[in-house]
């Protein structure tokens, strides 16, 4: 029991100091990248002009608190649930590969359901220049759940292909399940995880904010495949990856510390430390 309070208790601290560390600079990207989302088509350039043009330098920093909070909020509850979850499925089932994609599933589903709220009022934030914006208008359940099933799928994508990739590539680089990551192996395993993360999960990020952002009228009602297709037809690809080059940095910028981080938390609490008691 010690340890498992000890862990819960690393977790906390690790989860805010990442948040207090990276929210600055990931915050600003993207708020750039959601509003080059919700325009299709334009430049980071012209991104940038328009924030500052209409809101100022504070512009960059608009919808904050709500994406703040996502960020404290989601430190509770995703260490566990990456570090116990494949611990307990390892009882069960001996295929790591299967109990991590299980397990990013299980976070994923479960995750959707407490961050649509924060993600659709930053959404809305982000894509409005009104000076008079106000976040209670918003606050009903038929608005503020917007975007819920593809925030969900969003969500179950973006785990399952982490934690899978992120497994695979952090356990190939190593000699012993036990053995830490050096500096350079956590620089290629955080950049590897990221690029597979952003090319499997971009589309549906882009979707996402089409459908929550203000002025929606013309997705808010719109299958996920009826998304695609609108995007695709009018922008092709490149429309459907809009801003990926702001994510992919914050992506990076998350992973340098997620990476060193799990692999730490299951050396000394998770599968590795049961591989090592074998």
């Amino acid at each position: 029991m010690g340890d498992y309070v000890k862990a819960l208790f690393e977790t906390q601290v690790i989860g805010a100091f990442r948040v207090a560390l990276t929210m600055p600079l990931e915050h600003v990207l993207d708020r750039i990248k959601t509003y080059k989302q919700s325009k299709q088509g334009i430049t980071y350039i012209q991104s940038y002009t328009d924030i500052k043009g209409a809101r100022g330098m504070i512009g960059l920093y608009d919808g904050f608190s709500p994406s703040f909070l996502r960020n404290m909020v989601k430190q509770y509850y995703r260490w566990p649930m990456i570090i116990f979850i494949p611990s307990i499925l390892n009882e069960h089932i001996h295929n790591q590969s299967i109990n991590k994609i299980i397990t990013g599933a299980s976070i994923g589903l479960f995750e959707s359901c407490i961050i649509t709220p924060f993600e659709r009022l930053k959404t809305l934030k982000m894509t409005s220049m009104s000076t008079g914006f106000g976040y209670y208008k918003y606050i009903t359940f038929e608005s503020i759940y917007v975007g819920f099933r593809i925030q969900t799928t969003r969500q179950v994508v973006s785990w399952t292909n982490y934690l899978y990739w992120d497994h695979k590539v952090r356990y190939a680089l190593k000699a012993e399940p036990g053995q830490p990551l050096s500096l350079v192996n956590s620089l290629i395993a955080a950049s590897l995880s990221s690029i597979l993360n952003i090319m499997a999960v971009h589309p549906f990020d882009t979707i996402k904010t089409l459908v929550q952002m203000e002025g929606n009228q013309n997705f808010k009602n719109l299958s996920l495949y009826e998304g695609f297709k609108i995007v695709y037809k009018n922008y092709g690809i490149s429309g459907l990856y809009a801003g990926w080059q702001a994510r992919i940095i914050a992506y990076f910028c998350q992973a340098l510390l997620t990476t060193p981080t799990i692999d730490y938390l299951e050396r000394n609490y998770g599968i590795s430390k049961n591989k090592k008691q074998q």
